[in-house]
């Protein structure tokens, strides 16, 4: 989701079209929101199926959308990172006109590859995304997160042998889910997310499989400032994660979360189900307030106590247990209000884009929240990236 400078647009992927779902009011997005079909790719394509997780960025003056597709022959073994450029950011990208720019150029010819997402970081934009390992072709048992610097909004660089940076791979048994087809690491679908104050920074990914209500969300920081991103060495794994299903009830498997700076406000926009055994099916999106600590970022440990009342979702502080406890709900910092429908079944959710701004960060009880959930013109704009 993207915060504008008068309301809030969302990529959503009907598996062979590219949409943005745009609306004045975050509150009443489920309500109120509109539907424009901005792209449809010709068929029989290395892009024709299978779009998956669209993200909308503004780079360099205009509106770009970054995509996963397949072609229909091959399937999901197929699936690259593509381009398309809209209108100038400065105008609805929701009217277009749009065009394809092709593939991302500089990624691995032979490598899968999903979940792409962009951010500024030094001086330099990096693109992010989730990969098979190094080597292997035709297994979909293993995903790992990549990073390259990008030069332009179509074209990265990797390493001094042509490859991204494997920053990281999943390890942890909390990222694995086993079923009959063998064990499944999976790290995707990563966002960036930075502190109101910019003192902290790093990836939220999704981990464990995407199908199941084991799905969640992990953190990987960066080591801010002084880091190099191309550098495996400035990143650590939180070896706890930073959301998931709540102890012994939904909202289930929440994943393919972004977060919209608001003042000094941080909401986690991201998909869950309401059923355990949902699978892909009812992915519906949430939001959730972020707290801020000495050591980073909580939400709780967990998905939140589901409200559809704006005015409990935003009063109060957000939660103040350290990061990564695992509540039960019900502190007002772990409510998560119902969205509208997420992807239909056998596809990735909505795709989401970082709207990141600076500031100072002080403690915040909530009480100007409402009116910004109310009216986008409130918000802070997002990062052009």
């Amino acid at each position: 989701m993207f915060a504008s400078v008068s309301r809030n647009e969302q990529t959503f992927t009907g598996g062979n079209r590219i949409e943005i779902w745009a609306c004045e009011s975050l509150a009443n997005f489920k309500e109120q929101h509109s539907v424009h079909v901005v792209w449809r790719p010709p068929p029989n394509t290395d892009y024709s199926a299978d779009l998956w997780a669209p993200e909308l960025h503004p780079i360099n003056g205009r509106w770009h959308v970054y995509v996963a597709g397949a072609h229909p022959n091959r399937g999901n073994i197929s699936h690259r990172m593509f381009v398309l450029g809209g209108p100038p950011s400065g105008q609805d990208p929701t009217q277009g006109p749009w065009e394809f720019l092709g593939r991302l150029q500089g990624l691995p010819d032979d490598q899968w590859a999903i979940d792409g997402t962009v951010f500024p970081l030094q001086g330099s934009l990096y693109f992010v995304y989730s990969g098979w390992p190094r080597g292997e072709h035709r297994s979909d048992l293993n995903q790992e997160l990549f990073i390259v610097r990008m030069t332009d909004a179509t074209h990265c660089h990797g390493g001094p042998d042509g490859w991204p940076t494997r920053i990281c791979k999943p390890d942890m048994p909390h990222e694995i889910t086993h079923d009959g087809n063998g064990a499944h690491g999976i790290n995707e679908g990563p966002q960036w997310l930075v502190a109101p104050n910019g003192a902290w920074a790093g990836i939220v990914y999704s981990a464990a499989g995407s199908w199941t209500n084991q799905y969640k969300m992990c953190i990987l920081k960066f080591n801010n400032p002084g880091g190099d991103p191309l550098d495996a060495r400035s990143w650590f794994k939180d070896p706890i994660p930073f959301c998931q299903s709540p102890p012994g009830r939904g909202p289930w498997g929440p994943g393919h979360g972004n977060f919209l700076n608001m003042g000094d406000e941080v909401l986690a926009v991201f998909h869950a189900t309401d059923n355990p055994n949902d699978g892909w099916a009812n992915r519906r999106a949430r939001c959730q307030r972020v707290a801020w600590h000495d050591q980073g970022p909580t939400m709780g440990g967990c998905v939140g106590q589901l409200t559809s009342s704006i005015d409990e979702f935003t009063k109060g502080p957000p939660p103040q247990e350290p990061p990564h406890h695992v509540g039960q709900g019900g502190g007002v910092g772990e409510y998560s209000t119902s969205g509208y429908p997420g992807a239909a079944s056998g596809t990735h959710g909505p795709g989401v884009a970082n709207a990141s701004t600076g500031g100072n960060h002080g403690a915040s009880d909530g009480s100007h929240l409402t009116k910004l959930f109310h009216s986008a013109k409130a918000k802070l704009h997002g990062h052009s990236k």
